[in-house]
This record gives C-alpha cells, structure tokens and sequence, in this order.
C-alpha cells in the first residue's frame, strides 16, 4: 500500500480467500503463503518506520516507534518461516497475552517515505 489504497490481493492460508495486501509487500507475503506459513496480519509500515505513532485501544492510548514491514504469523509457521530465513519471533498484545501469534520482519517493502516515492514512481513506470 505505502500511500494509502495501493494494494494487490493475495490468496492467505488463514482466510482461505484473497484478501487486500499493501502492494508493495504483496509479493513476498504470496510467496511465504505458498510455502506453507500461515500469515495473520501484515503491514509495510508506509515509510514510517522509526517514526513516533500515536494510537488507541481498549487498553488505553499509546506512543511507540513504527514498525518497519513486518508480518503476523501463527506459531505453527515458525519452523516454515526460519527455513525460508526469517527470525519469528513472539507477539504479545497489549495485555500482555500471545496467543500464538508470532511476528517477523519482512524483507520487501518501504522503510523509509523516500522508498515510497521510489516505489511508487517506479510502478508507476510500469504502468504506463
């Protein structure tokens, strides 16, 4: 996605459907999929990375720094993943709770918001 509604659709294992994936991460997000990994959530964290992020929830409000593009995996996948040469790792919610859920950095997407300009100038190329 990068710049807000920039997406492909991907076929997850979870879903059992496609569903809309940022664009620039759909790819790589495809390929794990086909590999068996069972992918929960992702996001390319549109060049905000490192960023200060303000934000809700029922526990409260928070500040954090943005993550880079990152994946949300079940704990199944771990072995899948680690195999393909990523570093799982677990997720914990707010409450201190996991459930299984693993996250992992991905290799593809915009760190930065120059590599959102890069990127999009660069589909934008292979459009026209």
């Amino acid at each position: 996605m990068c710049k807000h509604g920039s997406e492909k659709y991907v076929w997850v294992n979870d879903k059992k459907k496609a569903v809309p994936i940022d664009a620039c991460i759909a790819n790589e997000i495809r390929m794990i999929n086909r590999h068996g990994v069972v992918t929960l959530a992702c996001c390319c964290g549109h060049g905000k990375a490192g960023q200060i992020v303000e934000y809700e929830n029922a526990f409260g409000k928070w500040k954090e720094h943005a993550q880079p593009p990152t994946g949300l995996i079940r704990e199944e996948s771990v072995k899948i993943a680690k195999a393909l040469g990523y570093i799982p790792y677990p997720y914990y919610y707010a409450d201190g709770f996991s459930g299984g859920v693993w996250q992992m950095q991905l290799k593809t997407g915009c760190i930065t918001e120059d590599d959102v300009n890069k990127y999009h100038e660069l589909t934008k190329e292979e459009m026209e």
